[in-house]
């Protein structure tokens, strides 16, 4: 087991000198505490350094790792071109950890110039690396690089990376080390980048204490809610950060914290010992059993029909079939599905975020059950907006089922109520449909304006409109 260090360090360029033209030094406590850091990492001498930068190449579903002999940058962007980098990079390490990321059935690009010509973006250093690049070259140069990018991925997945990070570092003959790029809220006032929300102070204070007490479990149980209203964007590089400490002990420190410009800048380390511990991947193992046994012993007979059928069709590929529903769901549930016909909609969240949603306006089958389970297929494996749902992720789904009522036509919007009716828009061939009392659509005008954007609807001139109902199952 390798002892090695994990450093956090903000990203804002203001605080370069050539970028900053003084004002930087409003963010005297920051300065320090990189000055610190870089010599704390010049001590060790490293022959690697991981950063893990949030503003690299980043994917909604998966995590990027630059693949090239070299990297360079400036900043440019920043009206600074004279201040430039330019490293190796141990392309080794690189593909030693999309390896293990891989193997570990987590989506992982490795970006190569080729790669990266197919999503039109670039092989470069960011200034999410940049930055602390500056403030560690200062005092120490001579290392290579890996450079990786966190997807927008659920929270849990982060550390398990940071985890195979570790394995890696571990795996190797050489000295690396981490560190985590990020700031922290951007709302904690106005005269930031954000409006003002008091949950960017809440963010910050979980973030500050969970690295001073060493907890990552502070991190990983925070609501979607405080994340987006914080408009941070170092949780999921901290996350990698701790992820690299699990089951092992370790000091964990922070250096200085403070919020100028309304952005919050916290710099702070973890040096690993090694004393192991149990890992907490596994306590998070038994957690997500026990919310799913929760979770699925209170969903009804429409949801559970969903959730057989999708991770019957994930895990295996094939169909769930009518004897199996008429064998394990009551008689009278199978007696009402068989004799039923109606366009069914089954939307599916995970961690709070749609992970899919697919359904039928009308029936197409011939009864409910094969509506439901049609439509359960289709919005886990077919949604084109997402990849298809994988086997790791079953138990962290959380499903919904809709079933549709008969349309009916109406002359205008002033029918419609946004809680009781979902809206149908139609012209021509075009067609687009929003179901009712969906979280964020607060009004009638945003409710047919989102139906006819999905359906490809420019004007309302010429437009009809219907209205329907829903029986909804959820929990």
């Amino acid at each position: 087991m390798k002892k090695y260090g994990v450093f956090f360090m903000p990203h804002p360029p203001i605080l370069i000198h050539a970028i900053g033209n003084g004002k930087e030094q409003e963010s005297r406590s920051t300065l320090e505490g990189m000055s610190n850091l870089a010599k704390a990492i010049q001590l060790e001498k490293p022959d690697t350094i991981i950063f893990i930068s949030p503003h690299g190449n980043s994917f909604s579903n998966g995590t990027c790792i630059l693949y090239s002999d070299e990297l360079y940058g400036d900043f440019s962007d920043f009206g600074n071109r004279e201040t430039m980098f330019h490293k190796s990079v141990n392309k080794d390490l690189a593909m030693n950890i999309f390896n293990r990321l891989e193997d570990a059935f987590i989506t992982v690009v490795l970006m190569d110039q080729k790669t990266a010509k197919q999503y039109g973006v670039k092989v470069q250093l960011d200034h999410g690396v940049m930055v602390p690049m500056h403030f560690i070259d200062e005092h120490y140069s001579q290392y290579k690089v890996v450079h990786i990018t966190p997807g927008f991925t659920d929270l849990e997945e982060n550390y398990r990376i940071g985890k195979l990070i570790d394995e890696a570092i571990s795996n190797s003959e050489e000295k690396i080390l981490i560190v985590c790029s990020g700031d922290l809220s951007h709302a904690l006032s106005d005269e930031g980048p954000y409006q003002y929300h008091p949950e960017g102070k809440t963010f910050d204070e979980v973030v500050r204490h969970s690295i001073e007490n060493g907890d990552p479990l502070s991190l990983l149980s925070l609501s979607n809610h405080i994340i987006e209203e914080a408009a941070q964007c170092g949780l999921r590089s901290f996350l990698m950060g701790f992820g690299a400490m699990d089951g092992v002990h370790f000091e964990s420190k922070v250096l200085s914290y403070e919020g100028p410009f309304g952005v919050g800048y916290l710099t702070g380390m973890l040096m690993k010992s090694e004393q192991t511990k149990e890992s907490f991947i596994q306590v998070m193992k038994e957690q997500k059993q026990s919310q799913y046994t929760e979770r699925t012993n209170n969903e009804d007979q429409y949801i559970t029909l969903a959730r057989k059928t999708i991770e019957e069709y994930v895990r295996t590929g094939k169909r769930l079939n009518l004897e199996y529903v008429k064998e394990h769901f009551t008689e009278e549930f199978f007696n009402n599905g068989i004799s039923k016909r109606s366009g069914v909609f089954v939307s599916i969240h995970k961690g709070g975020k749609l992970r899919g949603c697919i359904g039928t306006i009308s029936a197409v089958a011939d009864h409910l059950i094969d509506e439901i389970i049609y439509n359960s297929i289709s919005a886990s494996s077919n949604d084109t907006r997402f990849d298809a749902i994988s086997k790791e992720e079953l138990m962290d789904l959380e499903i919904k089922v809709d079933i549709l009522f008969e349309q009916e036509a109406i002359h205008s919007k002033k029918e419609l109520d946004v809680k009781k009716y979902g809206v149908i828009v139609e012209k021509g061939a075009k067609r687009g449909l929003l179901l009712p009392n969906l979280e964020g659509i607060d009004d009638v005008e945003q409710q047919v304006s989102i139906a006819m954007q999905k359906a490809g609807i420019d004007h309302e001139e010429g437009m009809k409109l219907y209205r329907f109902e829903v029986e909804r199952h959820e929990i």
